[in-house]
């Protein structure tokens, strides 16, 4: 056991280092940053990493200074850009903040940091983003036990995530839909969404999201009694985390490996694992997981009949997840310390313990919560089908406007057509009456220049004849000149 602890640790330091390495990186290039987008992005950037190993408390610091720097930037300088940029990355880190409260178990602050993020995404209409905060809000109503506000606020980014064919976003969904019926012990249903949101993962490539598939699997084999299932996939999810480094999840899995092994009886390993998950949690400060493993590490104790460390580390799980409102662990912490004062004789505190865990269980499971369970799965299934009717209308309405389009475009068509011809006709008959015209005009014109030619040939012909009696009237006639030429020669 103590190699294997040793071997995390090792495993842990080196990759925090490498990822330390780069935190201290982008530390050093905010000194030379200018008072831009640059800045505010290393800022966020820094906030990320440090959420992803764990270092929660400059997670929040940086987070909280690309805020600010944001709000600089936004009041600062009007460019469209400078204020798109400033404003996506504001939303960013609110984000990041609320992830961050999550896993500390501060569940008030990681709402409201979610709820700012969801608003700011909201006025600059990114729907990839208005998912994600859909689905954070529903992470932290689950840990609260808050089951209906949970499964709302997942079909809430089931739905946008499906709008924009966001695989990685509809998977995360499944997901989570998974886990509250798996909360509720509604196990077929859970384990449908689960296989759903791990094929979506497998398709994508998505290491980190099969990971957790192979884990929430591994939970409802666990809880159906279907240990070497449970182990199978539990043993499938750690491979994948250790892979990526992902020491909130290696934590997960080595606790729920513990479990399986507890239900088996092999105590030497369950105890192996859950010491494992407890250091992991302790050096991430996950409050929520430390509660866990020292619910899980009493509950060992429990069972060992060591009651002292049990009742030791059951106390500390009941203080904690009462710090941070986690009611799933104060369930159980109550029903575990109850069986301790049974062992022990202590029937007064017995009695106190297990009514604190019948008021527990009964907020957590009660029936208007299943109630109000079915009635947001049923609002889903009926917007789903609402929305493919609409669908449907609108591509008939299509359909029927592409056939009324073609219809009136043929129609157009034939009208143009007909104008077109009916303008040819015109245009011909004009051209027509217009020949026409001159023709007549030509004609009339030929006939006024015959009856001038006409009238022109007359005269000269009456003047030849006007001539023709002149000479005629003066020249003798022949019989005249016969007769003058006899009388002559008789002379």
């Amino acid at each position: 056991m103590k190699r294997l602890l040793l071997l995390q640790l090792i495993f842990i330091s080196q990759f925090a280092f490498g990822q330390q390495s780069k935190i201290d990186s982008l530390i050093h290039l905010l000194k030379t940053d200018k008072v831009d987008t640059t800045k505010l992005i290393h800022l966020y950037n820094i906030s990320d990493e440090c959420e992803t190993i764990g270092n929660y408390p400059d997670g929040i610091k940086y987070g909280n200074q690309a805020v600010l720097f944001a709000d600089v930037l936004i009041q600062s300088n009007k460019q469209e850009i400078i204020q798109h940029v400033a404003k996506k990355y504001k939303a960013k880190a609110f984000n990041n903040i609320g992830l961050i409260y999550d896993k500390q178990g501060n569940y008030p602050e990681a709402l409201k940091n979610h709820f700012a993020s969801l608003k700011i995404k909201e006025a600059v209409g990114d729907k990839n983003g208005i998912a994600g905060s859909y689905n954070n809000i529903g992470m932290v109503y689950n840990n609260q036990g808050n089951y209906p506000e949970a499964l709302k606020n997942y079909f809430a980014s089931l739905k946008k995530q499906e709008a924009i064919g966001n695989k990685n976003g509809i998977a995360n969904s499944y997901n989570n839909i998974g886990l509250v019926y798996y909360n509720q012990g509604n196990y077929p249903e859970a384990l449908k969404n689960h296989f759903a949101s791990l094929k979506i993962y497998e398709a994508i490539g998505d290491k980190r999201g099969i990971a957790i598939s192979y884990n929430n699997i591994g939970n409802v084999y666990y809880d159906q009694g279907n240990y070497p299932e449970a182990l199978k996939n539990h043993f499938a999810a750690l491979k994948k985390r250790e892979a990526i480094g992902d020491r909130y999840g290696l934590a997960s899995s080595y606790n729920n490996i513990g479990n399986v092994y507890f239900n088996q009886a092999n105590h030497p390993e369950a105890l192996k694992n859950y010491l494992a998950s407890l250091k992991i949690h302790e050096a991430i400060g996950d409050k929520s997981g430390i509660a866990i493993s020292y619910l899980n590490i009493g509950s060992l104790n429990l069972k060992l009949n060591k009651i002292v460390d049990a009742k030791k580390y059951l106390e500390s799980g009941l203080v904690l997840s009462k710090e941070i409102g986690a009611k799933d662990i104060i369930r159980n912490s109550y029903v575990r310390l109850a069986r301790v004062d049974s062992i022990t004789g202590n029937y007064k505190s017995q009695i106190t313990n297990y009514k604190l865990y019948i008021l527990y269980r009964d907020s957590l499971n009660n029936e208007e919560t299943r109630k109000k369970t079915i009635q947001s799965q049923m609002n889903y299934e009926y917007e789903t089908k609402e929305a493919v009717a609409n669908a449907e209308h609108k591509s008939e309405l299509k359909n029927q406007g592409i056939v009324a389009e073609e219809k009136n475009r043929k129609q157009k068509l034939i009208t143009t057509f007909v104008i077109g011809g009916l303008f040819l006709v015109l245009v011909f008959a004009g051209f027509v009456f217009r020949t026409l015209r001159i023709t007549r005009k030509q004609k009339v014109l030929i006939e006024q220049q015959k009856l001038i030619v006409e009238e022109h040939q007359k005269d000269i012909i009456d003047s030849i004849t006007y001539a023709r009696r002149i000479q005629q009237s003066l020249l003798p006639t022949e019989k005249y000149i016969e007769k003058n030429l006899n009388r002559l020669k008789k002379s």
